[in-house]
């Protein structure tokens, strides 16, 4: 019989790795039938990159995190500065290991032994994530760390160790770092596991979640303090005063939005320190503040018509009209089957949402249930406040597909029965 259990696991773990290659695969196919042009918010990550280059390792920016720029130059010091493809190819099989983490979390959390297959096959085959492959963005490692998140969680519930939390607690950490967008997300994964674990019973693990999170932000601590003389774990111009006032001024955006209104114009002309070099931190926080009272100013004008605009951006937020950020040839054609296929797929994580909360009271799998539903609730209300571009979500949709492959699965027990 152990040999027997023996065989069949190494079987299963061949079909994962051979999954595992198909989706690197298929992702660099898949760029390679859009590729993006090279400049707009990339340039500035690569800039970022050359910089932490040039200092050691060590460097800052007033308004990109550090996470992807370092991601960056660690990679350029060993292929060149530069080598996007060496990036592409470590991306592709960045959010490849990110299918394989989807199945372990169907595996460990749900167990159901069908619905990790369909979740594999459908991750490494989504089109949706891979087309962030090709670009110089933060969506693929945020995606990684995310599902990297919920596997540490699931390890440190089972297990609370301090190791294990300060796993736990980078993971998070790292996400908030690499995403202002995210930043508080860390705090869902985190609190929920209080439920079932804790905090008087395991403090030295719960030390560790905390040793794991501080290590995250000691790198934009040094380097803001030591550039800008602020004590900030992100980055010293507010993202939160422009990305307030960009969702009041822009109602939707559009796929390929390249030019904004002259009032988003203005406020990016001016409001990036990095472009003006001796700017005191007074003159900083003066400047978000001009911009958190022109968003108020918005608000105030007509409350009813914004509450509108941000019920719209709660849905159009998950919507996908495209999957290649930058451009894509033949969008008008294929948009229509595009937006079909992730409602369905949203669709399909809601009724997966609802099946498996039935069920036997099993921590991991609850725990699971509330780290997904938690961060569709965060992701539909803070990103609403928003530009809510659609590549906000992205990072989100491990969980989203693990969702839906417990829906698929329902369904597909459901027809057996009826047609065996």
């Amino acid at each position: 019989m152990r040999g027997f259990l023996k065989n069949t696991r190494t079987k299963e773990a061949m079909i994962v790795v051979l999954f595992f290659v198909i989706g690197v695969a298929f992702r660099l196919w898949f760029i390679s039938l859009a590729p993006q042009p090279p400049y707009y918010d990339q340039d500035e990550y690569e800039t970022y990159a050359g910089k932490i280059m040039d200092h050691g390792m060590l460097a800052s920016n007033s308004y990109r995190t550090y996470p992807y720029p370092l991601l960056l130059a660690v990679t350029y010091t060993v292929v060149g500065f530069g080598n996007r493809q060496a990036i592409f190819f470590l991306q592709a099989v960045a959010d490849s290991l990110t299918g394989v983490m989807v199945f372990w979390v169907l595996a460990h959390a749900f167990r159901h032994s069908r619905a990790r297959w369909i979740g594999l096959l459908v991750y490494a085959l989504n089109p949706f994530t891979s087309g962030y492959v090709g670009v110089l963005l933060s969506e693929i490692l945020a995606t990684f760390f995310i599902a990297a998140t919920v596997v540490a969680g699931l390890l440190f519930l089972r297990r609370p160790t301090w190791y294990r939390g300060i796993i736990f607690g980078f993971c998070a950490g790292f996400v908030a770092e690499t995403r202002n967008a995210a930043f508080v997300w860390a705090a869902v994964p985190i609190l929920l596991t209080l439920f079932w674990v804790s905090w008087k019973k395991y403090a030295r693990a719960y030390v560790g979640v905390l040793a794991g999170l501080i290590l995250t932000v000691v790198y934009p601590l040094y380097v803001n303090w030591r550039d800008f003389h602020e004590i900030n774990m992100t980055t010293v111009d507010s993202f939160y005063a422009k990305e307030l006032y960009n969702g009041a001024v822009l109602r939707r955006l559009p796929p390929f939005t390249y030019w904004y209104p002259p009032d988003v114009q203005e406020m990016y002309h001016e409001y990036y320190s990095e472009f003006y070099p001796g700017r005191s931190t007074a003159e900083r926080r003066a400047i978000a503040n001009k911009y958190y009272e022109k968003a108020w100013a918005i608000v105030r004008s007509d409350p009813w018509d914004y509450m509108k605009v941000r019920l719209d951006k709660m849905w159009y937020v998950w919507q996908k009209e495209n999957v290649f950020f930058y451009s894509e040839p033949g969008f008008e054609q294929h948009r229509p089957y595009t937006y079909t296929l992730n409602l369905t797929m949203l669709l399909l994580a809601a009724f997966g949402l609802i099946v498996s909360r039935r069920g036997p009271s099993d921590m991991f799998r609850i725990w699971t249930w509330w780290v997904i539903v938690g961060t569709i609730i965060y992701g539909t209300l803070v990103f609403s406040f928003s530009h809510a571009e659609y590549r906000l979500t992205i990072p989100f949709y491990p969980l989203l597909f693990i969702a839906a492959a417990n829906g698929a699965e329902y369904i597909l027990q459901k027809t057996q029965r009826l047609f065996p």
